[in-house]
């Protein structure tokens, strides 16, 4: 944090006697009276840590393989195994408890801390829902022939429209990967979604499951018949997409959003195929020097519109708050 405080303090220093309490620049604003909160301990340090930490919660299931198992999940997925699901690499039954983890997204709040934006072979997606489940531990575990597992989700509120909705798949590894994400359409025939009247059930086969998928998204594309590029300016130094900042941009009237994340030094970051007219919230996070940084600015797509949202050194709390209102 020393050089960015360097960076501030000289280019503030002629304007200190018009500060009242606060040290602002382009980048970001430091309040010294008290108002500026004290980052405290676990601060995330890197991105990586940002989406360790705040992305959607791993839930901790244990499947009994004598029986049918369903469980419920905190935000309402409800998962049924049957019996004698799972078996071992070789083929052999699996006989004992298998841990798992599951994960839910149903809004944007938890697209955008988890990096699990709805974009698709570069076309934005609207979301019904963004479920994980693997086995938590056992990677070999396979499903017995013929066996499904069931996922149903109830439909989130904010939901512009339930037209056209397909299943979305990506790949383990996990939600911590800090590069563009994507999702692809499901090509399993024995893994389908089907409609229900609070939401939806997915029927995850065999061949999916056994390909170390995990992820899965009930999606429709959403149309954009003008489409405009988002850009975004972040200012200040040492700006890494990889390491130390990312961006987003949430959209207001349906319930997507996207990662803004082709990045052109010294701090520009674009991405494609947005709806003009739009409404849309960019949301910037950063981690420097051990604090967390945040902006966001609400506007609208239209051609030529460059946003640049300025950076507020922030808590967690803080964070996860102001992001649960998109």
């Amino acid at each position: 944090m020393t050089q960015r405080k360097n960076f501030l303090y000289s280019a503030l220093l002629l304007a200190l006697p018009l500060l009242s309490g606060c040290n602002s620049g382009s980048d970001l604003i430091i309040c010294e009276d008290g108002s500026t909160p004290a980052p405290g301990p676990g601060t995330p340090a890197s991105i990586t840590e940002v989406l360790t930490q705040l992305g959607a919660p791993t839930q901790q299931l244990t499947y009994d393989p004598t029986r049918q198992n369903q469980f419920t999940g905190a935000l309402g997925t409800r998962v049924t195994i049957p019996a004698r699901a799972f078996v071992r690499a070789n083929g052999q039954p699996v006989t004992t408890p298998v841990a798992l983890e599951l994960r839910e997204i149903f809004g944007k709040a938890g697209m955008i801390l988890s990096n699990r934006p709805t974009v698709a072979y570069g076309q934005l997606l609207e979301s019904a829902g963004e479920v994980y489940l693997r086995p938590a531990q056992d990677s070999s575990l396979r499903l017995s022939p013929g066996t499904t597992i069931q996922i149903q989700t109830q439909n989130p509120p904010n939901l512009a429209s339930r037209d056209s909705m397909r299943l979305f798949v990506a790949p383990v590894p996990g939600a911590t990967a800090t590069n563009c994400f994507t999702w692809f359409l499901n090509s399993d025939s024995q893994s389908s979604l089907s409609p229900t009247p609070t939401g939806y059930q997915l029927e995850i086969g065999k061949v999916l499951f056994d390909a170390g998928i995990g992820w899965f998204n009930c999606d429709r594309f959403y149309g954009t018949p003008s489409p405009q590029p988002i850009i975004v300016d972040v200012a200040g130094p040492g700006i890494d997409p990889q390491q130390n900042t990312m961006v987003f941009a949430a959209f207001r009237s349906f319930n997507g959003s996207v990662r803004v994340c082709d990045f052109t030094a010294p701090g520009t970051f674009r991405t494609n195929g947005a709806p003009a007219g739009a409404a849309v919230s960019i949301v910037v996070i950063q981690t420097v020097g051990g604090k967390l940084y945040y902006g966001r600015q609400d506007g609208l797509i239209a051609a030529g519109t460059r946003f640049s949202p300025v950076l507020k050194e922030t808590t967690t709390a803080a964070l996860v708050a102001d992001l649960a209102t998109l």
